[in-house]
């Protein structure tokens, strides 16, 4: 067992949560719904990806990320593998649901790029990890050109992050502090037939 049987789970359970919306077997509205949704659908593939008698798996929503100073929140999705030698690889994931009937800009924009940063640094109960950003508005995948005061933070189809690079959010009252990322990313959509557009990005924890 490895990090590439979480990918493989991952990699299969989300294409396939997407495909049952679009089939209309699942309906998500928000937030809690997608990630009550893909919960379900990551256990049934990681019960199907288990090919001894004792390795088992075990899931979790909203795991509170422990700090000794600091508030660090809570991971939307995490779950864990071990393997009949008693090995454990764990992947913890974070959701976003952006409907256009709540247009919340550019504050979402900069939360997705806050929670890729508590993913960075989430070593000591993952090992590896996994930005889900879900909307109905175009305006996060292919809008011609974001306001100058936040453009840093762009997460659009085909748009790169190159580690190091200080986000810098420049309304006269910033929504939040600079965030700096310390891996390379490339963005890009799953393209959709319906309204409903995914992008899942793997993110590296600290080594």
């Amino acid at each position: 067992m490895s990090v590439q049987r979480l990918r493989d789970i991952v990699n299969a359970a989300v294409p396939a949560l997407f495909a049952q919306i679009q089939g209309g077997r699942v309906v998500c509205e928000s937030e809690a719904s997608l990630q009550l949704h893909l919960g379900r659908v990551i256990t049934t593939v990681a019960d199907l990806a288990a090919v001894t008698p004792l390795e088992a798996f075990s899931i979790e929503l909203e795991k509170p990320l422990r700090g000794d100073r600091e508030k660090r929140g809570e991971i939307d999705i995490w779950f864990r593998l071990t393997d009949d030698a008693g090995i454990a690889w764990r992947c913890a994931m974070e959701l976003k649901f952006f409907k256009r009937a709540n247009h919340r800009e550019p504050n979402n924009r900069y939360d997705v790029f806050k929670d890729m940063l508590r993913l960075e640094g989430c070593k000591d109960v993952a090992d590896i990890g996994y930005m889900l950003v879900a909307t109905d508005h175009t305006h996060y995948i292919d809008k011609a050109v974001y306001a100058l005061d936040t453009q840093d933070f762009d997460f659009r189809d085909g748009r790169t992050y190159k580690g190091g690079t200080e986000l810098v959010y420049r309304k006269a009252t910033p929504y939040g502090d600079p965030i700096t990322l310390k891996r390379d990313y490339r963005f890009e959509w799953a393209v959709g037939t319906n309204n409903l557009r995914y992008m899942l990005l793997e993110v590296r924890v600290d080594d």
